[in-house]
């Protein structure tokens, strides 16, 4: 006797809007011109809807070891020496519209890598699933 194949489950329409939403998001953000007030504010409102929705999330305890503590201790040094330095390198340029080679951020790093437009919508989501992964876990 042979078994039919289970039927492959159908994505859940959360998943397919919020799917929708990170593609329109991509589209609309690599749309904008790197390092103009519109491309800033995209980030800008992404990143506090974001943080607000993980803000509200309870996470799953875990038992703290030594090894989580220092895992924990390495990231979260390594997060916010990246995040100052991001901070400092935007707030050092001479003009926030546009990059500066002496004080370069990850974005004018990555700019000539993503000057393309279909590049710059991948960089997006990536950038858009990374995010959501962090939050999600």
């Amino acid at each position: 006797m042979t078994s039919e194949p289970a039927c492959p489950a159908r994505p859940s329409r959360r998943r397919v809007a919020l799917l929708a939403v990170g593609a329109a998001l991509a589209a609309s953000g690599a749309a904008t011109r790197p390092f103009s007030w519109p491309a800033n504010a995209l980030v800008v409102v992404l990143v506090v809807v974001v943080a607000v929705l993980a803000w509200r999330v309870r996470p799953v305890r875990t038992r703290p070891t030594a090894r989580l503590r220092r895992g924990a201790a390495v990231w979260s040094t390594l997060l916010v020496a990246a995040a100052l330095w991001e901070g400092y390198a935007f707030a050092r340029q001479p003009e926030w519209t546009r990059p500066s080679d002496e004080h370069p951020t990850l974005s004018t790093l990555l700019d000539p890598a993503l000057e393309q437009w279909p590049l710059r919508i991948a960089g997006w989501l990536v950038w858009l699933g990374v995010g959501w992964w962090l939050v999600s876990k």
